[in-house]
């Protein structure tokens, strides 16, 4: 009898971590993220950092803002594609029971922090970071902690980076 129990429990050990690991590296789209449809985005907010140490030693960050609504057509759509255009997988750390409310982003040489809002005032808003090595945390709404996941795409990040510093506004120092 006990030798029954232990395969069992075994099996459905076995099984749970199927199932986590099936769900770790199922992608979600752009509108999973957002619990809603990318196109009722009404404008959004967006701020690039690049930091580095330039050919004399000196460190730097560099800062570019674009900021576009619906009505801005290309610009919206452009930057919208980018982040629609990849999928996501969400982090382990997602599975904890309690709120992420601190997060880490390892190299942050560049950065992305993006605000978004929807027309509808009772639409609650986002805020994105990206980081360098894929990694986007995600908040909500009212402080309620955040969501961790990995961009599949690596070269999402430098795609808008490339695209706020072509068409945003050097931030002054």
């Amino acid at each position: 009898m006990k030798k029954h129990i232990k395969k069992i429990i075994l099996i459905l050990v076995g099984f749970i971590i199927l199932c986590v690991c099936l769900w770790r590296l199922r992608p979600h789209s752009f509108a999973d993220i957002l619990s809603a449809d990318a196109s009722t985005i009404s404008s959004f907010s967006c701020v690039v950092n690049i930091s580095g140490i330039d050919a004399e030693g000196v460190t730097f960050i560099d800062s570019y803002g674009l900021q576009a609504s619906t009505e801005d057509g290309e610009k919206f759509s452009d930057v919208i594609g980018i982040l629609d255009q990849t999928d996501y997988r969400q982090s382990f750390q997602n599975l904890l029971p309690w709120a992420q409310t601190a997060v880490s982003g390892g190299d942050n040489s560049e950065s992305a922090n993006i605000s978004l809002a929807w027309e509808d005032a009772e639409r609650e808003s986002c805020f994105l970071v990206v980081f360098k090595n894929g990694k986007m945390v995600v908040g909500r709404g009212e402080n309620n902690g955040f969501s961790i996941y990995y961009a599949t795409d690596d070269a999402m990040l430098d795609k808008l980076v490339n695209y706020v510093q072509e068409y945003g506004i050097k931030m002054d120092e």
